[in-house]
């Protein structure tokens, strides 16, 4: 199939020919060495093809002549002939040192381009230190729903941009193709939404590749940049995580569920959190007292791989509530959720700008709970979101006005 234009690809342009260095960090195989030869080839019609040059750091004699000395390499490739040359360079997770070297090419290299991808997020992020005020950071996750929807069904996708709603900002929408972009959703809840995955036809190909793919994030992720040792103990985690996806998590729980140290606990959910597996949803609290402070809840950055670990394909009603919730996680930038010592809970609060907030609450049905108008009578926001797969309307309890929105028709 030709490219999948990715959602992010137009905010990148925007920074293309700028002077900073470009960051591109994600999960394995989330598409980031295809988007890199994407830019490559814009590039290429700016400075000419024999500007531009692509190299990969999980060549490993690549990789040391560039740790020895970067200005060599950049030398060796670009020449003398004074002209503007691009750099892309992937895999920089692989490099020792990598934001020293950056910020040594950034600053005494004129006249070069420097696009960067790389996998792990824990070595990725600490570029940020060495290249404050000289990079620019943009994270590409798997596909999201509306490219998924751009590959399996291109007139469903444009029904989707037609009518879909945002989270932040909601509205009623309309409804008559509703069944069919929730039977896509379920196959997306499914398989998730890796490209290689959304890309093989055939299901049981689908999961041999999330299979490897999570086999190959133990071996390199996990094993090389951590140490062997966390090999094992990941496994029982992400499995335990898997299992309670969507619920809130007690370390001590965890600790005697694995058999893992207490610390242990935190640093591996800090690792799978930083390798982009989980995603982790904090309380909300303004209530010191009655609120929820500690207790963190864990979702998947992508389901599918959720679901490999468990080897589950059919889902019980409970667990279609979970991955729906998972849904709506992953279309939010800094997911919290609010719960009181008396256990009243709504899933997410988005906070806005002015002090407002959003409550959200995922359910089957279009109820509206007790905890939900706990929460509208303690914090009277503008406005409250129910997200459901059928119902679209909007209703008001005092003040609020809650939207009643598909989960299908939601964008972010």
């Amino acid at each position: 199939m030709d490219y999948v234009p990715r959602e992010i690809e137009t905010d990148i342009l925007r920074w293309l020919h700028a002077p900073e260095i470009i960051v591109i960090r994600g999960p394995r195989q989330s598409g980031k060495t295809t988007l890199l030869r994407r830019l490559s080839a814009v590039l290429e019609e700016k400075y000419g093809a024999e500007n531009v040059h692509v190299l990969t750091f999980e060549d490993e004699l690549e990789r040391r002549r560039f740790e020895e000395n970067p200005r060599e390499v950049v030398q060796f490739y670009g020449g003398s002939g004074g002209k503007k040359q691009a750099f892309l360079l992937d895999e920089i997770q692989y490099v020792k040192n990598a934001g020293h070297l950056l910020k040594l090419l950034f600053d005494t290299v004129a006249s070069c381009k420097i696009v960067v991808t790389g996998s792990s997020a824990l070595d990725i992020n600490q570029l940020g230190a060495a290249l404050v005020g000289r990079a620019l950071f943009f994270d590409l996750q798997p596909f999201s729903f509306a490219e998924f929807l751009s590959v399996r069904d291109p007139q469903a996708h444009r029904y989707y941009l037609s009518s879909c709603t945002s989270i932040k900002k909601p509205n009623v929408v309309p409804t008559a193709f509703l069944e069919r972009l929730n039977r896509l959703l379920d196959e997306y809840h499914t398989f998730g939404g890796y490209p290689r995955v959304v890309l093989e036809p055939s299901v049981e190909k689908k999961k041999f590749i999330l299979k490897n793919l999570f086999s190959t994030y133990l071996e390199k992720d996990v094993a090389n940049l951590f140490g062997p040792q966390y090999k094992g103990k990941a496994i029982d985690m992400v499995r335990y995580l898997a299992s309670a996806m969507g619920q809130v998590i007690k370390y001590d729980d965890i600790s005697q569920a694995t058999g893992l140290y207490y610390m242990e606990v935190k640093h591996i959910l800090s690792i799978l959190e930083q390798t982009y597996i989980i995603r982790v949803a904090r309380p909300f609290h303004r209530n010191m007292i009655t609120e929820i402070k500690k207790n963190p809840k864990i979702y998947f950055v992508d389901s599918g791989l959720r679901n490999v670990i468990l080897d589950r394909y059919t889902f019980s009603d409970m667990e279609k509530g979970a991955l729906l919730e998972n849904y709506v996680c992953s279309l939010l930038e800094e997911p919290k959720y609010w719960r009181t010592t008396a256990k009243a809970e709504v899933d997410f609060v988005l906070n806005m700008a002015k002090e407002d907030i959003i409550p959200v609450e995922v359910k089957t049905r279009p109820d509206i709970t007790r905890s939900f108008r706990s929460f509208v009578r303690a914090y009277q926001p503008h406005h409250g979101i129910i997200i459901t797969r059928e119902a679209s309307g909007r209703r008001r309890i005092g003040g609020t006005t809650v939207y009643l929105v598909p989960a299908a028709l939601l964008s972010a």
